[in-house]
């Protein structure tokens, strides 16, 4: 198997109308950038602005802390193998507070060693649904007595939303960034 990448960057004048419509809300929000795995989702303008307000909830609107939801990243980037996602959340996880030994341990596909027992249950969460695709009952209260049913609604869509772009990063074969 090749790892020559199977996307294509583009320049803004070569889009249609209803891609720079997408291209534009999304740089709008990012410092005039389109981030790779919007380049990769351009290709269906309407898949990528669906994805653009699903990401903007999932990553700054969740009841969860930035400490949580940037982890919760980082877990199913290393569970997907998702090198560019795990690259660019690390230094974000990292300036929320999460602990260099957690991400070093996550980026070597290891079990990290847990001082905060949210992180640890949210950990213990999201490995448990990419082993088992399902949560134990007693896991599952443990998780809602500590966040509650909405949180662990959002943790479930936090994982499935940044699942979907680690497939999409793997499948189009995006490298991290240097």
């Amino acid at each position: 198997m090749s790892d020559a990448r199977r996307y294509r960057e583009f320049a803004r004048e070569e889009l249609s109308a209803e891609q720079c419509e997408v291209f534009d809300a999304i740089a709008a929000t990012r410092n005039g950038q389109v981030p790779v795995p919007f380049s990769v989702l351009l290709e269906s303008p309407e898949l990528a602005s669906l994805t653009q307000a699903l990401g903007a909830f999932c990553r700054y609107r969740t009841g969860l802390a930035p400490k949580l939801s940037e982890l919760t990243v980082l877990i199913v980037a290393a569970h997907w193998g998702a090198d560019y996602e795990f690259c660019v959340h690390a230094p974000i996880a990292r300036k929320e507070g999460v602990p260099e030994a957690v991400i070093a341990a996550l980026r070597a596909r290891a079990t990290p060693q847990f001082e905060d027992g949210d992180a640890k249950l949210l950990y213990d969460f999201a490995t448990t649904v990419f082993a088992k695709t399902d949560i134990p009952d007693a896991l599952f209260e443990e998780a809602v007595a500590r966040f509650g049913r909405r949180r662990v609604v959002e943790l479930v869509g936090v994982l499935g939303y940044y699942s979907s772009l680690a497939i999409l990063l793997r499948v189009f074969r995006v490298a991290p960034r240097p």
